[in-house]
């Protein structure tokens, strides 16, 4: 069989194939005319078999591989089912952000790195000098505020107005919270310097406050806050660093790709990070406000809570499931 003669006869029904997918990809397949479905069909099962020929003959890597990239998306259009797009939201935080979450693993942990590791010196530089929660990280602002230091001196928390507040406090919480991590996130887009900053910078402030606490008695009434939100509103602030991480490295390192095409490809999985944290802040947000600054519940309440909360949200994201809806 001459090769070039056949290939030359069936490209333009390829090509028309090829055009009817572009007009679907930009405009939706509803778009198309009773005739053009049709004819979707009809191209779609002349490109299969053609496909098949190509494979049996052997008739080169580029031909194979084209028809099958042909055939791959005329597939998916052919035998699409309807869309439900309740059922694609309830599917993201079921199944795509949990499966996002475990292949950007390696972004999160970074995230958690440059938050912990100075959390963990700047705990230790206020044990050695507890001069060091006044240094200015910005002038006039202390790591620790001035009003803080004197609660924390006197042994007062200054979380515990908030449980009179606690209706009030919870939306304010929850809307601060996401606030952080869409700078997180959004940061990513100077390279990764804001994020680095932000996340660098958070865990400064918390290993000092921390530090300051242990000072004066404090450490047992300050974990026994945190301890209920915290986790999982730490871990939503590090996916949501990671996402920042992810673009940053798209354009410091775009590979092959042109930095702008790197960006966009990076940016789906990272706009997926960032979207699946926020119920998690929200439920973090509502922890925070009724039930962290109680004082009427025990610290081992608050702490159950916490840790219960944590090993929900381990099995969330690393146990693997089916997407709701399909069928076995």
């Amino acid at each position: 069989m001459n090769v070039e003669r056949w290939v030359a006869k069936r490209r333009p029904v390829w090509e028309q194939l090829e055009d009817l997918l572009k007009q679907v990809d930009k405009r939706g397949l509803t778009t198309l005319t009773r005739d053009q479905l049709q004819a979707l069909g009809r191209l779609y099962r002349s490109a299969s078999a053609d496909l098949s020929r190509a494979r049996a003959l052997n008739l080169g890597v580029d031909i194979v591989s084209y028809l099958n990239n042909l055939v791959v998306k005329a597939h998916n259009q052919v035998y699409q089912r309807p869309r439900n797009r309740w059922l694609d939201f309830l599917n993201f935080f079921w199944v795509t952000f949990p499966a996002v979450v475990r292949q950007k693993i390696a972004y999160i942990a970074l995230a958690m790195a440059i938050f912990w590791l100075p959390a963990f010196a700047c705990w230790g530089f206020m044990l050695k000098d507890p001069n060091f929660a006044h240094l200015e990280l910005r002038p006039g602002e202390p790591i620790v505020s001035d009003v803080m230091w004197d609660m924390i001196e006197r042994k007062q928390m200054w979380t515990d107005s908030l449980q009179d507040a606690s209706p009030t406090f919870a939306s304010t919480i929850s809307t601060n919270n996401i606030k952080v991590c869409i700078v997180s996130f959004a940061l990513g887009i100077t390279c990764a310097i804001g994020t680095v900053v932000i996340l660098f910078l958070n865990g400064v402030m918390l290993g000092t406050i921390f530090g300051a606490c242990q000072i004066f008695g404090m450490l047992p009434k300050i974990a026994a806050f945190v301890v209920g939100h915290g986790s999982l509103e730490l871990p939503a602030i590090f996916i949501s660093g990671g996402a920042g991480l992810l673009l940053g490295t798209a354009l410091l390192f775009p590979g092959q790709y042109r930095r702008l095409d790197a960006l966009k490809l990076a940016s789906r999985p990272a706009f997926a990070l960032f979207g699946g944290c926020v119920p998690l802040l929200l439920i973090a947000g509502a922890i925070e406000s009724f039930i962290s600054p109680r004082t009427d519940l025990p610290a081992e309440a608050k702490l159950f809570v916490g840790a219960a909360a944590f090993i929900c949200l381990l099995l969330y994201l690393f146990v693997r499931r089916q997407p709701l809806g399909l069928k076995k």
